[in-house]
């Protein structure tokens, strides 16, 4: 018999939330795209589709949600059957199986969107593309054995070994992506403090990892070896995972728009410290202030009153 782990609404006010997080978060990313005039990549749709996966599968869980709790309290002996009840329970078994394929497109969406993104830095670099390709393949694989596999006899009979296996799955998949732009950070012309800032942002990954290693561990044990986990905690923390893992796809974005920032702020800096150096009067200036000395045909220099870095100019006192 299954235990539910939170209440309806917890579960709903969950999906709302995660809902309303990641879509302003995946509309602030294209507003910089906008803003910034950048042609649409493959990674942004790769972003794209994890979202709507993401939200179809929440809006999906959101409805079913009622129907869930009150099978589990017909169960329970609480209440008694109900006139659609079968066609009830019908429609939580087609939600749950559709959900599970709309979890995995939209981790393995973002998981895509990282890769692409990867494979515009490594392409020019010797001998890394093949390790993308490696990459990619595995992903693509196993992304649809976690999502037919559920036909076979181990699966009906073991959820929760198929739930280890795609877990196993999934984090291997971050580590190897993680892994790829490693020779391009150890390879890049930088200060070591701007190193670790753009390793970090090819570690974003890690909070993939660490997502899914709460979401297996909090479903694994609390079905105590139990081959049908609970339904709602399923849910719970599937939309969890899956809205963090679309945040964590837009971050990189942010992070590009951040660095340029930074430099223009700091190129702004340095050329307002430059410009202070040189004396700019208030009052008018007159023009007998202007240095000239007459009879001099070789000529010599002047300086402008402006800010951009002082240029050696000749004049000529012919007439």
């Amino acid at each position: 018999m299954e235990r539910n782990y939170v209440s309806a609404g917890q579960v709903q006010a969950t999906g709302y939330t995660m809902m309303a997080l990641s879509s302003a978060v995946v509309m602030a990313r294209f507003s910089l795209i906008v803003w910034k005039l950048r042609s649409l990549q493959l990674e942004d749709g790769c972003i794209l589709l994890a979202w709507a996966c993401f939200l179809a599968m929440s809006i999906a869980y959101v409805i079913v949600t009622p129907v869930i709790y009150k099978i589990d309290a017909y169960e329970d002996g609480e209440i008694a059957p109900w006139a659609t009840m079968v066609s009830d329970a019908l429609f939580m078994i087609k939600v749950f199986f559709a959900n599970t394929m709309l979890l995995w497109a939209s981790l393995w969406s973002v998981k895509l969107s990282f890769l692409f993104l990867y494979r515009r830095l490594l392409r020019d670099l010797p001998g890394q593309m093949k390790w993308w390709y490696m990459v990619m393949g595995f992903c693509i694989l196993h992304a649809c054995m976690v999502h037919w596999a559920c036909d076979t006899h181990r699966d009906a009979v073991a959820e929760i070994a198929s739930l280890y296996y795609a877990f196993a799955v999934d984090a291997l998949s971050d580590i190897m992506i993680m892994v790829l732009p490693l020779r391009l950070v150890v390879t890049l012309h930088l200060p070591l403090g701007q190193k670790i800032s753009v390793a970090a942002v090819f570690a974003l990954g890690t909070i993939c990892v660490i997502m899914a290693v709460v979401r297996v561990v909090q479903i694994g044990t609390r079905a105590n070896n139990d081959s049908t986990p609970s339904s709602s905690w399923l849910a719970f923390w599937g939309m969890i995972e899956a809205g963090i893992a679309v945040i964590v796809g837009c971050l990189p974005a942010f992070a590009t728009v951040y660095r340029r920032t930074k430099n223009s702020n700091r190129y702004r800096s340095n050329y307002v410290g430059m410009s202070s150096s040189v004396y700019v009067p208030q009052d008018e200036v007159a023009l007998s202030n202007i240095a000239t000395r007459e009879g001099n045909s070789t000529g010599e220099e002047l300086k402008a009153f402006n800010t951009t870095p002082e240029l050696p100019l000749e004049y000529s006192t012919e007439d």
